[in-house]
């Protein structure tokens, strides 16, 4: 019996977590990310995501680099010369080609956070 109570609270505690859940600590930490290059460079490896190349809006070489999921989902969409944008408080990027907008917005766990 006593093992039982012990499992079920091991449970508990495996499935409750502390301080909100793993999308929503991901969503914030992308939505303060921003960024509308013009891409020269990229280099993704693994969760690894980094872009070089001209602030579309300030002008200037800038990088963003970043590790994360959301990433991987849409990096094999980027080419040179594409133009990149990431909205502070948004949760959208946005992969501006010659002729097409592509939009992924970030999903966690099967639902799309806003």
């Amino acid at each position: 019996m006593m093992k039982q109570i012990v499992f079920a609270f091991v449970l508990i505690g495996l499935n409750s977590g502390c301080g909100g859940s793993r999308c929503e600590l991901d969503a914030e930490n992308y939505r303060a990310r921003e960024c509308a290059i013009k891409v020269e460079a990229r280099d993704f490896t693994g969760k690894w995501f980094s872009i070089t190349g001209r602030n579309v809006n300030k002008g200037g070489q800038v990088k963003y680099a970043d590790l994360g999921s959301w990433y991987p989902l849409f990096e094999d969409h980027i080419d040179i010369g594409d133009t990149v944008v990431k909205r502070k408080n948004e949760l959208v990027f946005y992969i501006h080609k010659k002729d097409t907008v592509l939009t992924f917005p970030f999903e966690c766990e099967g639902q799309v956070i806003k």
